[in-house]
């Protein structure tokens, strides 16, 4: 659901989904209990935290801290796998470099096709969580390359740095794809918005200095709460979102730069 959502709404619409549904919850929450619940003015603390808010709200945000924590690490992660594998792409460029030709010039050709379906097709399968089978029909196109040459090169002590550095590539490769699939598991999600609603609703038990004040204090609360929550959506499943993984690193551009023959 939240992949579906990350792809769906822009960020500021997700803002308002969620900083707005928190916003939702505890004021609402807060208008119907006095509604439901008459005597809860009455018997409201009048000190500024109650022991209840302070428990819950205290682990509620350690256990968002945590989240978001988590999640910004799988997120920096996915970000360097990407390089990583950039890296290797470049690298392939590089050391066929030194194959005789034309082997040399059409296992550059095979790699840029590659990096081009991997940053066009590819990237756009990964916002669902999924990959392109053309990206692996490159590289096996790769290695049919470096098959048809091995009478010509494989003496050539370049060959087998290539090859070597190809079979680098399929790891970096399904790497990367794995982290597509990052994500909280849908228990956890369901226990953190249920953490968040308990911490919401702990608020209507304490009155600092009036009423006003209270409902001022618990939009506040809200609007803190959803915003967190809202960070923890973005940052799930690192491929997903208006804010992803870049595919910069693998622009023709940035691939020969790294290679060395830009």
């Amino acid at each position: 659901m939240d992949r579906w959502l990350l792809n769906t709404l822009p960020t500021w619409a997700l803002a308002l989904v969620v900083v707005g549904g928190a916003l939702c919850v505890g004021l609402g929450g807060f208008a119907l209990m006095r509604r439901l619940v008459p005597s809860l003015a009455a018997h409201a603390d009048s000190r500024s935290l109650s022991s209840a808010f302070s428990i819950s709200s205290g682990l509620f945000s350690f256990v968002l801290a945590f989240t978001i924590g988590q999640l910004y690490t799988n997120f920096t992660r996915a970000n360097a796998d990407a390089k990583q594998e950039a890296t290797v792409l470049a690298q392939v460029l590089r050391t066929s470099s030194g194959l005789p030709q034309p082997l040399a010039g059409k296992i550059r050709a095979d790699v840029l096709i590659y990096a081009d379906d991997v940053r066009g097709r590819e990237w756009k399968e990964m916002r669902r969580g999924q990959s392109s089978l053309q990206a692996w029909h490159d590289i096996d196109a790769m290695y049919a390359t470096l098959d048809g040459g091995r009478k010509a090169a494989g003496s050539n002590p370049f060959y087998s740095d290539t090859l070597s550095r190809i079979n680098d590539l399929v790891v970096a490769r399904r790497t990367r794809l794995d982290d597509a699939n990052i994500a909280l598991p849908d228990v956890f999600q369901v226990l953190l918005v249920l953490g968040a609603v308990l911490a919401l609703s702990t608020t209507f038990y304490f009155k600092p200095f009036g009423e006003r004040i209270q409902v001022v204090m618990i939009g506040a609360a809200s609007a803190l709460v959803g915003t967190a929550l809202l960070v923890a959506l973005t940052l799930d499943y690192p491929y997903s979102g208006s804010i992803a993984v870049s595919s910069a690193p693998f622009s023709p551009h940035q691939l020969l730069l790294l290679a060395g023959s830009a």
